[in-house]
């Protein structure tokens, strides 16, 4: 997946009801200025590896994630950890963009 296209699927995921409940800030995983309350717009600079975000928000939003198949083979059962970690309440670290 192009990772304008996978952003794209991130800040959907992000604004999902059950992501929402979970009270993450954009922050933690966008760049975005000193603005305190961005638009779906201005979230386009990732602070994090996009495809482990994607799994943890499609986790959080009990939904299938599209790039977990392709984690699990760049790094063999990172997906699955941070699947559970979320499934167990917690919020895993995940990688900074390179």
């Amino acid at each position: 997946m192009e990772k304008t296209e996978l952003n794209k699927r991130c800040v959907e995921l992000y604004n999902h009801p059950r992501v929402r409940n979970m009270m993450w800030n954009a922050r933690m995983f966008w760049d975005f200025g000193r603005k305190l309350n961005p638009t779906n717009e201005e979230l386009t600079t990732p602070r994090v590896d996009l495809c482990e975000l994607e799994v943890m928000l499609s986790a959080a939003a009990w939904s299938e994630s599209q790039c977990a198949a392709d984690l699990n083979s760049r790094n063999p059962g990172r997906a699955d950890f941070i699947r559970r970690a979320v499934q167990s309440g917690q919020r895993p670290v995940l990688a900074r963009v390179a």
